[in-house]
């Protein structure tokens, strides 16, 4: 008894400041949406949060407007320059407050001359005449645009989980869902990353499963504080009877609070230890041991939805020499016949991809694709079956990749300004020769989904204690199952001692 009581009493008490801020950053991220609008000072966060040379994916890509007209965007929402970038002007009009909602995947001038935009919020076409963009669409569930291309004279807007064909006909968009047959290898399985992800965060039944999730979440931040005033009390009581004081309301305040930590320790405790276990296979180290796993989708959830393509898009483009669509998902690339009639064929011969996703695909007219994400760039020739390291001109050698999700080079955009090709590394920024990022720009807000991301996922000690912060997650997470197991524990010998 002494053991248990003594790992509960005190990695609760190394730990619950810790785990207060895990519950309201995991509250946060489960309702994105509704906190969309509310952004945060970077000022208030450490330097490795301030923007500079474009890092941070601050900048993803440009579009060219005209000879001497350019949108540069990402993270810093839209802003239009001239070809010289000697200015920056907001280009957002329209566009719902807060940076979250002003997150830009792609901009596309169309062949009639239109301009669209991918953005968190939905698909968006900017009207000269007011000088504003606005909403072609958007669907409830999905929401995320991510891209744009066009074909045959219609275009393709790419959601996370749906193809839409869309007609252009006297400046109206007739739009059409495409449903895209499953590939020639779906098992009818999923990751199991994706399993316990929705797990995790609740949304495996939907916004019921959430707010269950934010009502564990209370419940921590409740079992930590009253673990506190239990810690803390009995001391100031005795010190106070000393002092000859009153202490019935102190007494009062602490049997509430050993009887209710008590009971919701006990009658919550499995919840809260399949949580904990399920978060913390989300974050590396151990994501590394289930990133490839698959899964059999859970009957009745949001899992064993019909559409295989679920949460996995990514990137889209029109082949020009083998007359095809290519389409990249979180699990690699497939090629798809014009009108996506037949099953998705994945390619042979892919070039390297994190986890973390795709963030430049962008083709020329021999073939060839420059693709790159966390795991480096790469120059790739699906027709020819070669790939090769754009930084190194090597090919690559598929028998010696690592398996970890972050390469040397963590590329997390590609701007075209004036024929030159700006390379974008998330940490360094632009690399080479590239204007300096304007103090204006520096100074765009962060969202606050984004600092709780940084939090839950402990990135945001990063700057204090370097590389070692991926290890705070795991450590966290078995702490928090020895506080609950001994909890637990000690609980029961007491009634079974009574």
């Amino acid at each position: 008894m002494k053991k248990w009581k003594w790992i509960h009493k005190w990695f609760s008490l190394v730990t619950s400041f810790l785990l207060i801020l895990w519950a309201f950053s995991g509250i946060i991220l489960n309702h994105r949406q509704l906190l969309s609008e509310v952004d945060i000072n970077r000022s208030l966060l450490p330097k490795n949060y301030q923007l500079k040379n474009w890092n941070l994916s601050s900048l993803k890509s440009s579009c060219t407007l005209s000879e001497d007209s350019i949108l540069l965007y990402g993270n810093i929402g839209i802003k239009l320059s001239d070809k010289y970038l000697t200015h920056f002007t907001p280009f957002v009009n329209g566009l719902e407050k807060g940076i979250d909602n002003r997150k830009v995947y792609k901009i596309y001038k169309t062949q009639s001359g239109r301009i669209l935009a991918a953005i968190q919020t939905g698909l968006y076409v900017f009207d000269p005449s007011i000088n504003e963009w606005e909403k072609v669409f958007s669907e409830e569930n999905d929401a995320r645009m991510i891209d744009i291309a066009e074909h045959n004279g219609y275009i393709i807007a790419l959601s996370r989980s749906h193809v839409y064909r869309i007609n252009e006909k006297n400046g109206l968009f007739q739009i059409n869902k495409v449903f895209l047959p499953a590939s020639i290898n779906d098992r009818g399985t999923i990751s199991l990353f994706r399993t316990l992800w929705v797990i995790h965060s609740g949304e495996i039944i939907g916004f019921t499963g959430q707010l269950f999730v934010d009502f564990m979440a209370l419940a921590i931040i409740f079992l930590s504080l009253t673990g506190f005033i239990y810690f803390f009390f009995p001391k100031w009581m005795k010190h106070r009877k000393s002092q000859q004081k009153n202490i019935i309301r102190l007494a009062s305040i602490n049997k509430f609070t050993i009887k209710w930590h008590n009971h919701i320790g006990i009658w919550i405790g499995i919840f809260l230890i399949f949580t904990t276990l399920t978060g913390m296979f989300l974050r590396p180290p151990l994501l590394l041991t289930i990133a490839k796993s698959m899964v059999g989708k859970i009957p009745h959830s949001i899992l064993s939805d019909p559409n295989s393509w679920n949460d996995r898009l990514r990137v889209i483009q029109w082949d020009k020499i083998s007359n095809q669509w290519i389409i990249g998902t979180s699990d690699g690339f497939y090629e798809l016949d014009e009108n996506f009639a037949r099953p998705a064929i994945p390619f042979s011969i892919q070039p390297p991809l994190s986890v973390m996703g795709i963030n430049v695909f962008e083709n020329d007219s021999e073939g060839n694709y420059l693709v790159g994400s966390f795991n480096g760039l790469f120059i790739w020739n699906p027709n020819s079956n070669s790939v090769t390291d754009y930084f190194t001109a090597k090919s690559v050698d598929f028998t010696n990749i690592s398996g970890s999700p972050i390469g040397n080079n963590m590329i997390a955009g590609m701007a075209t300004i004036n024929n030159q090709k700006i390379i974008i590394d998330y940490n360094k920024g632009a690399i080479g020769n590239f204007i300096p990022m304007p103090e204006k720009v520096a100074e765009t807000p962060i969202s606050l989904w984004n600092v709780a991301l940084e939090i839950h996922t402990a990135r945001i000690f990063e700057s204090i204690i370097g590389i070692l912060y991926i290890l705070i997650i795991p450590l966290l997470g078995l702490a928090t199952l020895l506080i609950l197991i001994s909890g637990a524990v000690v609980w029961f010998r007491k009634r079974k001692k009574k």
